[in-house]
């Protein structure tokens, strides 16, 4: 994940900044700054991971951990938290294109509930029907990396961030 320094960089510093009003009160670090938002496309065998915040409403792919029957490798992930610090999370609810409840979606939802005990951190489900296709798509249209399910889940998920940003309007 080192491509995308530069937006860890600007999301630190402003973390760092303290903002005044014309009196020079220093307004409190949650009134002031964007909330860090992490998306994830769930899988099996990989898991894709996007960032952005709210300001900026812009998602950018991340990366992808691997997973083994839908567990994800925590050490890895527990890293990834660390240094990004995010204040919410988005993951992407695998229903089918009828709305019906998909085969994957009982081990999604345990994917989500985990994080949410595991990082205290709050969890918004958000439809993901057609994130895999728009992935492809946008994986065949501009040549990003390899094409392989990995990158795949992370473009997804960067596509289920910005689905949730524009749900927000």
């Amino acid at each position: 994940y080192g491509d995308h320094r530069d937006l860890h960089l600007s999301i630190r510093r402003q973390r760092q900044m303290c903002i005044r009003d014309s009196s020079r009160r220093i307004y409190s670090m949650n009134e002031s700054l964007p909330r860090v938002v992490m998306a994830f496309d769930f899988g099996i065998k990989h898991i894709g991971i996007a960032i952005g915040q709210e300001i900026t409403r812009t998602a950018s792919t991340f990366y992808s951990i691997t997973a083994v029957d839908g567990k994800p490798n925590w050490i890895e992930l527990d890293k990834i938290i660390s240094e990004w610090q995010p204040h919410l999370f988005v993951v992407g609810d695998p229903l089918n294109m009828d709305g019906s409840r998909s085969k994957i979606q009982d081990l999604a939802d345990r994917f989500s509930n985990s994080l949410n005990k595991r990082y205290d951190i709050d969890i918004e489900k958000t439809d993901e029907r057609l994130t895999s296709r728009e992935a492809k798509e946008r994986l065949e249209r501009d040549p990003i990396g390899t094409k392989d399910s990995s990158n795949k889940h992370s473009v997804s998920a960067q596509v289920i961030l910005e689905d949730w940003f524009r749900s927000k309007d």
